[in-house]
């Protein structure tokens, strides 16, 4: 290969690679502004951060998981319906790592709030996915079992006894 070559084709990768980066700095800012902005006194502010067709799923084994919200119920019921009544007086999420890429975030966050039931304090793994720019996808995961137990009260029980339950119903 010639040196110009070479040199066009070192180039070349450099302005990709810049290009990359940006992208990524990009999506992990926008990452941490959706959530705050989702989570302050005017959500609807995130709105513009999401793409016409974006989804949010709330991963686990509740009765809210794994129902996909799109923009409108995201910011019409999600926010101010589930989070706003289980967490009346908001959540305070911090982050503590991001792992990024062109295509996604993983944005890992600790939680602290008082809940409907007492405090709710749970660590959050939220992955972004994005398409033209934009927040596409949102996937929450969490410890639903904190969840089912701090915000819905509800016990945990020995396998043995629920199935002993369930037998008899």
């Amino acid at each position: 290969m010639s040196p110009r070559a070479f040199i066009v084709l070192l180039t070349s990768f450099l302005i990709v690679g810049c290009s990359d980066n940006a992208e990524i700095k990009s999506n992990k800012k926008m990452a941490n502004d959706f959530l705050n902005l989702a989570l302050s006194d005017n959500p609807k502010a995130a709105q513009l951060l999401t793409h016409p067709n974006f989804t949010f799923t709330f991963m686990g084994e509740t009765e809210i998981s794994n129902i996909p919200f799109d923009r409108d119920t995201y910011f019409d019921d999600w926010i101010p319906n589930v989070v706003g009544a289980l967490l009346p007086g908001g959540i305070t999420l911090t982050a503590t790592d991001m792992i990024a890429d062109k295509d996604g975030v993983a944005l890992i966050m600790e939680g602290d709030a008082e809940g409907i039931n007492g405090e709710y304090d749970n660590k959050y793994v939220f992955v972004y996915k994005f398409k033209e720019g934009l927040i596409h996808k949102v996937t929450e995961y969490n410890s639903d079992l904190l969840v089912a137990t701090r915000l819905y009260k509800q016990k945990l029980m020995p396998i043995e006894l629920t199935e002993e339950i369930e037998k008899k119903n």
